[in-house]
């Protein structure tokens, strides 16, 4: 019926059903005025009316005159979401007076003959794709009432996500009969969700305070973006100064981010549930040959997807569209180590302004969900969710350990039934007084732990709200990370306890993630024991100590060592490499290096400009240097790191300490005397560091005694020189032993030099403690054991020896010369007191 719409200015499917509906109405008037009880106009007034109807009709197509047919289709073509005025179309037109004359004929005979309108008009009804039967007649639902519906009938957690895109549908599709909606109008309509900016719908300017804000229309917000986005492409594409790779890059991290295709899918799963609340399971069910769904299925938005992907890129191939999908990675220990040392732990000057430092006068220690929450999660790997929804009442002390229900209500909202699980609380919570603080909260009467974070209205949860305000609050800190936000907080105690060498099935059921049964969850004896352990071993090198200013124990520190962190930018060239490189102090956005690569083209423009020209291995050997004294922050764009690192792999970067698989295993002499064995010469290059003239203060390389059995000859490692001694006429050194700075930072007794100042005046490549409990007495002209000097530390670090030394206690160093005398068996004699008389047995 519906021939050579070429020319029509409608899509084919929306004619369809407009030609459908005005056969539905058609044949719904006719059955409802045979069933009426008294018709207001008799047979011979309504055939008079139908035979001027289809003179009308018939003059119209001979003079080929459409607007007729806009009286006739005008308002169920509105209805429909069509313009009128699209109704007067040839192409169209001709098709909605055919229609007419067919309805005509029908309505004739039935007036005539009072023949059942179902029976007589069955090839009609078929030719449009409507069923024979009475409920096909019923006035099609809305796609509002079907929102409702679907509503009504979806679980708590999906009804939002329904809403959500109930609001998308209406404002594309307006509250036309969902019937009206077919598969391309579909695919239309999933293409514009896919072009939504990331953020849409959150500039409202709506807010706790009462704020009323502004209702924004998706589809204004997908213009602008549009709007903007072009410029920049056009802007980008005009740069000749720029590789492909470099604009590809710019275009990726400057582009407005849409909606990822996952979401998509889920999108459309929620319209899916919509039109089956109005359609029935017939029209989107799975068993539906593809011609007739409504909404497509999953291979077919996959296919569609992959034409849209292709119809977002340029005619080389650059993007102009981007979603950045969000990759969380665990925090780094720098990460946590900073926010442990923010105005959140250790004070602010402000209750109502949390990332103000604290004064000498000022200091106030807020304990509410910002403070406990983050330790929380670091700590026992729980989701935000999990504990901003929990009891006073979900603490308990079981197998003797106090522990946390996690998810213990019925109405709890939880991601999984695996998430209902039992944690114990780690040492490290207790110590900062969290049973203290839940005895409390017991005391006062109150249910929640933390009642001061409320659901929101949209959604019913807890973590949106306290997620926009501790992410507020780490951006004010300058804390915030896009890979490290804060749900990736729990993934830094995955990554802490597969360090320990914890099975993936210990740490999922911590984080609840594994399937078990009830008693696994809630009633083990000894496996809370275990987890307790496994828990307390994570060690974020956090001090606990007393403040006469508060009642409670507070952070006074933290161990772990932090380094200056680098940003590093890279120009690649169109072959994918490395053309020059800049690397920024985070803080102070001072340039540490910039370089060009010499032999390769690098971008004339600002930053580059000023750029100098390298080897490409010098370039590489300079960034390896850096990084051992600087946290080095990579590029965002995966394609920039990788170039980088490929880069990187010039360098022959044999470690300053060699590890303790690949030294070689070497017997050492024995001596058969008391004197100690003449050891080689070592081979020293440069003569003017000899360790001549050494005093306090000063590092030298030495080879030091280990405390293997094995026969293991020692390795050469950096030594502090705590003082001198003269014992008869030889001078010795007493120097503390070196190795490298551990992750968790350096213990009361040990000296780090990890800043990258000392490190310089060191003349250390990597941060290295020295441990003051662990000192060794060697000759001054011992060449064997003293190889050659470094540097001398600052000032500052010779105070902190002081403060070491205190912790260290009365240490006396060991002399080296004695360690190579056979070991002499201890023997302990009992000897028998005279006065003592053993009992005589009877």
């Amino acid at each position: 019926m519906l021939e050579e719409l070429q020319d029509s200015p409608v899509c084919e499917a929306r004619v369809q059903s407009m030609l459908r509906e005005i056969v539905r109405q058609a044949m719904a008037g006719m059955i409802a005025r045979q069933e009426s009880d008294a018709p207001v106009d008799t047979s011979d007034a309504s055939l008079c009316r139908i035979s001027a109807e289809a003179s009308l009709i018939r003059n119209a197509q001979q003079a080929r005159d459409w607007s007729v047919a806009s009286a006739f289709a005008g308002e169920i073509a509105r209805q429909n979401g069509l313009d009128p005025e699209a109704v007067e179309a040839p192409a169209v037109a001709r098709q909605v007076l055919s229609l007419m004359r067919r309805l005509n004929e029908l309505g004739a005979r039935v007036e005539r003959e009072f023949d059942d309108p179902l029976n007589a008009g069955r090839d009609l009804l078929i030719d449009n794709g409507l069923p024979p039967s009475r409920d096909a007649m019923k006035p099609p639902m809305r796609l509002s009432d079907a929102i409702e519906k679907a509503c009504e009938e979806a679980p708590q957690d999906v009804e939002s996500k329904i809403r959500v895109v109930g609001k998308l549908a209406v404002a594309f599709f307006e509250d036309v009969p969902v019937s009206s909606i077919v598969l391309e109008r579909s695919f239309e309509f999933l293409f514009t969700v896919w072009m939504l900016p990331k953020g849409w719908g959150k500039a409202h300017g709506r807010n706790r305070h009462g704020q009323a804000g502004r209702e924004l229309c998706p589809l204004e917000e997908i213009r602008e973006a549009d709007a903007k986005d072009a410029e920049l492409v056009e802007e980008i594409m005009s740069l000749d100064t720029l590789s492909i790779p470099d604009k590809r890059r710019r275009l990726v991290q400057e582009l407005t981010p849409r909606l990822t295709d996952g979401y998509l899918f889920v999108q459309r799963d929620m319209l899916n549930r919509i039109f089956r609340a109005a359609l029935g399971k017939k029209r989107v069910g799975r068993d539906v040959d593809d011609e007739d769904r409504v909404v497509p299925s999953h291979s077919q938005l996959k296919n569609r997807l992959r034409a849209w992907h292709k119809s977002q890129k340029t005619s080389c191939k650059l993007p102009t569209r981007v979603s950045r999908p969000k990759r969380r990675m665990s925090w780094s220990l720098e990460h946590v180590s900073r926010l442990l040392r923010s105005p959140i732990y250790l004070g602010t000057s402000s209750p109502k302004q949390r990332s103000r430092k604290a004064t000498a006068r000022k200091r106030y220690i807020i304990r509410d969900a910002i403070y406990w929450v983050p330790l929380i999660m670091i700590t026992m790997g729980v989701r935000p969710e999990e504990i901003l929804q929990a009891a006073v009442q979900d603490v308990v002390r079981r197998d003797g350990i106090l522990c946390f229900l996690v998810g213990d209500e019925e109405d709890a909202v939880l991601k999984n039934q695996q998430s209902r699980r039992v944690l114990p609380i780690p040492q490290i919570l207790l110590d900062l007084g969290f049973r203290q603080w839940i005895v409390a909260k017991r005391k006062s009467g109150e249910t929640w732990l933390f009642p001061e974070i409320q659901p929101d209205k949209s959604h019913g949860r807890r973590s949106q709200t306290f997620g926009d305000r501790l992410r507020n609050l780490l951006k004010t800190l300058k804390l915030q990370d896009a890979r490290e936000d804060i749900y990736a907080m729990r993934r830094t105690l995955s990554s802490k306890l597969m360090g320990l060498g914890i099975d993936t099935g210990t740490r999922q059921r911590i984080l609840g993630h594994l399937e078990g049964t009830t008693i696994d969850r809630h009633y083990s004896d000894h496996g809370l024991l275990e987890l307790k352990d496994l828990l307390d071993a994570v060690n974020y090198g956090i001090e606990v100590g007393s403040d006469r200013r508060f009642g409670f124990p507070i952070i006074v520190g933290n161990r772990t060592a932090l380094q200056t962190a680098l940003d590093v930018d890279v120009a690649l060239t169109d072959r994918q490499e490395v053309s020059a490189v800049q690397l920024r102090d985070a803080e102070t956005d001072e340039i540490v290096f910039e370089a060009s690569i010499s032999g390769r083209k690098a971008p004339s423009g600002y930053p580059w400009n000023g750029c100098r020209q390298l080897e490409e291995i010098d370039v590489a050997a300079r960034i390896i240097s850096l990084s051992r004294q600087y946290s080095l922050t990579m590029p965002a764009s995966e394609e920039a790191t990788a170039a980088l690192e490929h880069l990187l792999i010039l360098v022959d970067d044999k470690p300053f300490y060699i590890p303790a698989a690949n030294r070689g295993v070497a017997t050492e002499v024995k001596n058969t005397g008391d004197a100690p064995a003449a050891a080689a010469e070592p081979d020293i290059q440069d003569q003017d560091c000899r360790p001549v003239n050494l005093v306090a203060g000063d590092l030298v390389v030495c080879a030091l005694p280990n405390l293997r059995v094995d026969g293991t000859k020692p390795t050469a490692r950096p030594g502090l020189v705590v003082a001198t001694r003269s014992l008869g006429s030889r001078r010795f050194l007493d120097i503390a032993w070196g190795s490298p700075l551990e992750s968790f930072g350096p213990a009361p007794h040990e000296l780090a030099i990890s800043r990258s100042v000392e490190m310089a005046e060191a003349k250390l490549d990597i941060p290295t403690k020295f441990n003051l409990r662990r000192r060794f007495l060697v000759p001054e002209e011992d060449t064997a054991r003293l190889h050659r000097r470094l540097g001398r530390i600052g000032n500052n670090a010779q105070l902190r020896i002081q403060e070491g030394l205190s912790c260290a206690g009365d240490i006396s160093p060991e002399p080296v010369y004695e360690n190579l005398r056979p070991a002499q068996p201890l023997t302990v004699e009992r000897r028998r007191i005279k006065g003592v008389r053993p009992v005589k047995s009877r």
